[in-house]
C-alpha cells in the first residue's frame, strides 16, 4: 500500500504541527524510557550486582567516545534553517566518525585492563551505540522536516527489539555478553526495516509495488540519500561539529564522573547499584528530549527571524514544563522511593532509597542543562559550548574528588547536580542578554555583543552546499 500523506508544492511531505510534533515526541520518548528501565529492572532481578556493574560499565565507557562521535550532527542539522549543508554531508561525517568511535572503545577497554567478557560486553554495547547513532542523522533530517512522527514511531521499535533482545538473551542463555549482541542486532534490523525506507520517503520516494519506472524512482531516492564525501563542506561541518562532539563528551563524562568514583571507592557492586539508581536521570532526560526536539526548528527559526521576545517565550515554556515534571518525580521519589525499588529491583536496592531521592533532586538540575543547550545550539551559540562544558567537567571532578570518598553514593549524586549550576548560569545570561535587531531589514538578525557574533556560524557558512 503507498503511504499516505499530503505534500507541500515542492512534493515533500508537509510538516506536522508543533503539538502534534509534540505528542509524537513525548510518546515515543516515554516508550523508550519505558524499555531503558525495562532492561535494568530485568538484569536486576535476574543478574547478580556484579554483571548488572558490568553492563554499566560497557554504558559508562563507550557513551562519552559515542557522544563525541555523534558530533551533535542532530542537533546541527535539525537547526540548519538555510539547509547550507546536503543530508550527505551529515551520513558521510557520521560514518567515518562511528568507525574511530568503534576502534577508541577497543583501545579505551584494553588500555584499562579489561581484556575478558567486560571487554566484549563493551565492544558490543559501543556496537549498538554506533547504529543508534547513525540513525540518529536520519533523526535529524525528520527533526528538520518536522516529522517527528517518523522519530518517534523508530524509536518504539528500536527500544523494543534492542529491549527484547537484551533481555531475551540474559532469560535464555544467562549470558550478558550474547544478550548485548542480540541487542545491537536487533536495533541494526530496526534502522534496516524502518529509518531507511523513511528516509527514502522523506526525501521524495514513496517505496511501494513500483508502476512503471518504480525501480527507476527508487535508484533515485537511493541516490539522493548516499554519503558526501565532498572534503570542503565535510571539513566545514567537522569544524562545527567537534566542538558540539567535544562538549557532548564532557557532559557525558559529567554524568559518568561519578560512576567512575563509585566503581573506583566501591567496586563493582557499588556501580550496579548505583547505576540502577540513576535510571530516572536517563528517563527524565530521554523524555525532556520530547520538549526539546518538538521545539528545536522552531526556536531556529525564530532567531532567524529577529524575535527575540518569541524565542524566550517559547523557551521559558519549554523550561517551565520540564521543571513540573521533574518536581514531580521529586516527589514520587520522597514518597513511594522505598516501595517502588523494592517492586521494580529488589530489597537490596531500596535500602539505598535516600540516594534515589538525591539523585532525583540531581536530575531536576541535570536535564534542565539539555533544554538551555538546545535552546544556545538554535540560537547559534555554538563556539561557546565547549568552554563551559569543560568548566562544568571541572567542576563536576572536584565535586566527585571531594564528595564520593567521603560520603559514597550520596556524594555522588549531589555531584550530578553541583556539576550543571555553572552551565545554567551563563546560559541564562547569554539569552537575557540576546537583543532585537535594529529593524526589519537589518543584515544582522541580533544587535548582540562582539563576543557573541564571533561565535554565530551564520556567515561563515554562507554559500555551503
Amino acid at each position: 500500500m503507498p503511504i499516505s500523506d499530503s505534500r507541500t508544492t515542492d512534493g515533500r511531505p508537509a510538516p506536522l504541527s508543533v503539538r502534534s510534533n509534540f505528542v509524537w515526541s513525548l510518546i515515543g520518548n516515554v516508550l523508550y524510557a519505558f524499555c531503558q528501565w525495562g532492561v535494568l529492572v530485568v538484569l536486576a532481578k535476574m543478574c547478580s550486582q556484579e554483571t548488572v556493574g558490568m553492563y554499566v560499565l560497557g554504558i559508562t565507557v563507550t557513551s562519552p567516545i559515542f557522544l563525541f562521535a555523534g558530533l551533535q550532527l542532530r542537533r546541527l542539522q535539525a537547526t540548519d534553517a538555510n539547509e547550507e549543508f546536503q543530508f550527505g554531508h551529515y551520513l558521510g561525517l557520521q560514518l567515518a566518525a562511528c568507525v574511530v568511535a568503534m576502534l577508541v572503545c577497543l583501545g579505551a577497554g584494553w588500555l584499562s585492563g579489561y581484556h575478558d567478557a567486560s571487554l566484549a560486553v563493551i565492544l558490543l554495547v559501543g556496537f549498538s551505540k554506533a547504529i543508534e547513532t547513525l540513525s540518529n542523522t536520519f533523526y535529524g533530517l525528520f527533526q528538520q522536516r518536522e516529522r517527528l512522527d517518523r522519530i518517534s514511531k523508530s524509536m518504539v521499535l528500536q527500544s523494543v527489539l534492542s529491549a527484547a533482545g537484551l533481555c531475551g538473551g540474559v532469560v535464555l542463555t544467562g549470558d550478558i555478553v550474547w544478550a548485548c549482541a542480540w541487542s545491537g542486532i536487533a536495533r541494526l534490523a530496526a534502522v534496516l526495516l524502518y529509518d531507511v525506507p523513511s528516509l527514502l520517503w522523506l526525501a521524495g520516494d514513496q517505496l511501494v509495488v513500483p508502476p512503471s519506472g518504480g525501480m527507476f524512482r527508487l535508484k533515485a531516492g537511493l541516490q539522493t540519500c548516499r554519503p558526501l564525501w565532498e572534503r570542503e563542506p565535510l571539513w566545514r561541518l567537522a569544524m562545527l561539529g567537534v566542538p558540539l562532539g567535544a562538549t557532548g563528551m564532557l557532559v557525558s563524562l559529567n554524568t559518568n564522573f561519578p560512576r567512575y568514583f563509585v566503581e573506583q571507592f566501591g567496586g563493582t557492586a557499588a556501580l550496579g547499584i548505583f547505576g540502577v539508581l540513576c535510571a530516572p536521570l536517563y528517563v527524565m532526560h530521554t523524555l525532556t528530549k520530547s520538549l526539546e526536539s518538538s521545539a528545536s526548528a522552531q526556536l531556529a527559526r525564530l532567531h532567524a527571524s529577529g524575535d527575540v521576545r518569541g524565542f524566550r517565550r517559547l523557551f521559558g515554556r519549554l523550561m517551565a514544563t520540564h521543571t513540573v515534571v521533574a518536581l514531580a518525580g521529586v516527589v514520587v521519589s520522597w514518597l513511594f522511593g522505598r516501595p517502588l525499588l523494592t517492586l521494580l529491583f529488589n530489597a537490596e536496592y531500596a535500602k539505598h532509597v535516600d540516594v534515589f531521592v538525591a539523585i532525583m533532586w540531581a536530575t531536576l538540575v541535570a536535564t534542565s542543562t539539555g533544554v538551555m543547550m538546545t535552546a544556545l545550539i538554535a540560537a547559534r551559540f555554538i563556539q561557546i559550548q565547549l568552554p563551559l562544558i569543560a568548566a562544568t567537567s571541572l567542576a563536576a571532578l572536584i565535586a566527585c574528588w571531594w564528595l564520593v570518598p567521603r560520603f559514597g553514593m550520596h556524594g555522588a549524586a549531589w555531584s550530578l547536580a553541583i556539576s550543571k549550576l555553572p552551565y545554567l548560569a551563563v546560559g541564562l545570561w547569554m539569552i537575557l542578554r540576546m537583543r532585537p535587531p535594529i529593524s526589519a531589514t537589518s543584515a544582522t538578525p541580533f544587535a548582540i555583543p562582539a563576543f557573541q557574533k564571533s561565535e554565530s556560524i551564520g556567515s561563515p557558512l554562507k554559500g555551503a552546499a
